[in-house]
């Protein structure tokens, strides 16, 4: 241990100054660096904030080569979750938080690495109030989401410089509330960056509406090494305490089907099963590379965090197109397939 901590000094010093060239000039509070936790030998730990009101957490393996790519996670928190809930911990005593438990974020990324994608960086997008809908809200949407935008750019230019990668590959992904900074990004004036190659929504895309159909199609049939990957389940009759948890017109299954019917209205989606899920994928024109994951629950359970911390969710999206044996979501009983790979922090 003693051996590593200059090592990771050194690297993440020019971090530091990367992050306020690509940064600045933008809003006031951009750039700011503060206090991170400890980082573990074989991770390095950052914490940024790259606009008012956001925390960006970046979270490297160590030792990263330079001149090689670097595939950078842009990960959106859910709503009501810190980003240390998110990552997620072994549950040692009474003292440790229920939603330490219901992600696992950064066990899955470690068994992601373990599966081959070994140049994997995560940032965890944190919004202040813990809501990005409230976020984009309170900025008025078409600034937020220019200022949504700018920030993922100067984080890629961040990743870049600090690893001298030769290119950096964007992945965007989001649970619940996590989707309102994934449709910034879509709603963006200007298309979807060239270099985003995965866009994973997990249980996250309510808002999907006809008017960001030709912004994904183009972006997906733009090249066949992107994927647009899509997890939901049946929300439309789930109770909490003896109510609906969603409107007759809301939910991700709706929104699932809206999604379905535009993809489909140019295209025939293929319709199977694959595990308990329904599973619809696109074949004449992106190869496959559309595939949408719905749990039909017939149970009528809150399967909402168990997509991500019992099924693997976010772990999946993650392999499916590179590892040509992941297997499709767990079954909520079925062991977690990262527990290897939690930490006691």
């Amino acid at each position: 241990m003693s051996n590593r901590a200059p090592r990771i000094k050194r690297v993440w010093r020019p971090i530091v100054a990367a992050l306020s060239l690509a940064l600045s000039g933008c809003h006031a509070g951009q750039g700011a660096v503060v206090d991170a936790p400890a980082s573990a030998a074989d991770e390095i730990v950052r914490v940024l904030v790259p606009d008012s009101g956001i925390t960006a957490t970046i979270v490297a393996p160590s030792g990263l080569g330079a001149k090689r790519s670097v595939e950078l996670i842009l990960y959106a928190l859910p709503n009501g979750n810190s980003t240390a809930e998110t990552m997620g911990r072994a549950l040692t005593d009474s003292s440790v938080g229920w939603r330490f438990d219901i992600q696992h974020i950064a066990a899955q990324t470690r068994a992601l690495r373990a599966r081959g994608v070994s140049r994997a960086v995560v940032v965890y997008l944190e919004a202040s109030g813990k809501s990005w809908p409230a976020w984009r809200q309170a900025r008025g949407y078409d600034q937020a989401n220019a200022r949504i935008l700018r920030v993922v750019q100067a984080l890629r230019d961040t990743v870049a410089r600090m690893t001298a990668a030769s290119d950096v590959r964007v992945t965007l992904t989001g649970h619940s509330g996590g989707g309102s900074f994934m449709f910034g990004v879509i709603e963006a004036p200007t298309p979807i960056p060239a270099w985003v190659d995965r866009i994973a929504f997990l249980d996250a895309n309510y808002n999907f509406a006809a008017k960001h159909g030709p912004v994904l199609a183009a972006w997906l049939f733009g090249h066949p090494k992107r994927r647009l990957e899509v997890v939901a389940y049946d929300d439309r009759e789930i109770m909490l305490d003896g109510k609906k948890v969603v409107s007759d017109s809301g939910g991700t299954w709706r929104a699932s089907e809206r999604l379905i019917a535009w993809f489909g209205a140019s295209a025939p989606l293929v319709r199977d099963t694959a595990g308990v899920f329904l599973r619809w994928q696109s074949t004449e024109q992106a190869n496959g590379k559309l595939e949408i994951l719905l749990h039909p629950n017939p149970e009528n359970r809150i399967l909402h965090t168990a997509l991500i911390g019992e099924m693997n969710a976010y772990l999946y999206t993650m392999l499916v197109g590179r590892d040509s044996s992941v297997q499709v979501l767990a079954h909520p009983s079925s062991p977690r397939v990262y527990s290897e790979f939690v930490r006691m922090r």
